[in-house]
């Protein structure tokens, strides 16, 4: 495909994606499997000039209308080429080499919208509002300045940038020397990550999918921020561990790993094609000791069967992933203040449901992929305010974060990850212990 059409396509894809609730990932792939003749080196440029837009839209969108020019697809992309993204293979080019109807490309622009559009000047957003400067949306902003306090702006402009590739040695199949090595023999320029000692990081995009090493299970595609969730659970060989939101199984696998197959692992999650994802990465990883349970709801009768049974319960909760917009960028557009209103109660929910397979003396581990205290610190202070027969537990730092402390915020019993400070997706962490000496509820 010509740059052209490589700009039409990404055109189509913005529109799809602003018109619809669906994940731009899953939009993108729908549009790809439907045009088979899109090739890998067009689809890896269409996918960065598509996510782009989305993680600069708020500015382009303020660029377009101080121009008085309309907002879609057609006028996005113009604005993101007149922008000069620094992290674009286009560079700042003539509009019309791309707007000019030939083959696939996109049809000329007027003469009024072209002149128009050259007048976009970056430096304007000077004087745009700070929210519009750092693509947050209007009614989030507040939320996550009293969350990151001075580091808001800096944490908005990391989440504004394109994530790291990372992978999860499987150490049940091979090491971290043995699957570095390999990889490097081959040319592909990747280094140990600091955070978690099984992490690799790739400093240029690879089709990981195809590696040999990836099919045999020697490694699985995980962020390191969520590498770092399961090690601290701590689970060891033999124990009784439940991952209550397992989704398609990436800290499930982890854990696994860290129990060397043996004791008993439940990944439990009420979708159950996600589940059935793990069932297949479990076989590819040699993970023998996952046993899947599908859930009605959080307050799925296997709970209160199981009640008091577990060594380690991990709840990874679902929620508004404000820590995960370098991936998702689409994901802050999407989300509206009801759905966090009813994120913030299902967590609750979870959290009280779950608790409750927790044995006396085994521990908690509550988690989120957000930045908002509803969502982690307040989230904590009304389970305890209602479960007196939990108490907070110091987490102890692995090695690899210990040596590394300001890369992290650890405060006793919780754990604070952010996409600028720690260079992983954001995470919030706290632990809990069950006390020994008052009753089960």
């Amino acid at each position: 495909m010509k740059p052209a059409a490589q700009i039409q396509a990404s055109i189509e894809l913005v529109d799809d994606v602003m018109e619809s609730a669906f994940p731009a990932d899953r939009i993108m792939a729908n549009y790809f499997r439907a045009r088979r003749y899109i090739g890998s080196k067009d689809k890896a440029a269409i996918s960065e000039y598509l996510y782009t837009v989305l993680r600069n839209r708020l500015a382009y969108e303020y660029l377009l209308k101080e121009q008085e020019l309309p907002v879609n697809g057609r006028f996005l992309l113009a604005a993101m080429l007149r922008a000069n993204s620094t992290d674009l293979a286009l560079g700042k080019s003539d509009l019309q080499e791309f707007y000019n109807g030939e083959g696939y490309g996109p049809k000329p622009f007027s003469s009024p919208a072209l002149e128009s559009l050259n007048k976009i000047d970056t430096t304007d957003l000077e004087q745009a509002p700070l929210n519009v400067q750092l693509n947050v949306p209007e009614w989030l902003a507040p939320k996550l300045q009293s969350a990151l306090g001075e580091r808001y702006a800096s944490e908005m402009r990391a989440s504004n940038q394109r994530a790291s590739t990372d992978i999860r040695v499987n150490l049940l199949k091979s090491d971290v020397d043995a699957v570095f090595n390999a990889l490097r023999s081959k040319g592909f320029e990747v280094e140990k990550a600091a955070l978690s000692p099984w992490a690799i990081r790739f400093n240029s995009r690879v089709a990981l999918f195809n590696l040999e090493s990836f099919k045999q299970g020697r490694f699985e595609i995980q962020d390191q921020g969520s590498q770092i969730l399961a090690l601290l659970s701590k689970v060891k060989a033999g124990d009784k561990v439940v991952d209550f939101c397992a989704g398609a199984g990436g800290k499930t696998l982890a854990l696994a790993a860290m129990m060397q197959n043996k004791g008993t692992l439940y990944a439990c999650d009420v979708h159950t094609k996600r589940l059935e994802q793990l069932a297949k990465r479990s076989k590819r990883a040699g993970a023998h000791n996952i046993r899947v349970h599908t859930l009605s709801s959080e307050n799925d009768k296997w709970v209160k069967k199981h009640r008091s049974m577990a060594d380690v319960v991990l709840i990874d909760a679902p929620c508004s992933g404000t820590g995960t917009w370098r991936r998702s960028p689409d994901s802050r557009w999407n989300l509206q203040p009801e759905n966090l209103q009813n994120l913030v109660a299902l967590q609750q929910s979870i959290l009280q449901s779950a608790s409750r397979l927790v044995k006396p003396g085994g521990r908690l581990l509550y988690a989120t992929c957000s930045l908002l205290n509803e969502e982690n610190e307040q989230q904590l202070s009304t389970f305890m305010a209602n479960n007196d027969d939990f108490e907070l537990a110091e987490i102890a730092l692995p090695d690899s974060l210990a040596a590394n402390p300001s890369a992290i915020v650890h405060k006793g019993h919780e754990l604070r990850l952010f996409p600028g400070l720690s260079d992983t997706d954001g995470f919030y962490v706290a632990s809990l212990k069950r006390k020994q000496s008052l009753a089960i509820k």
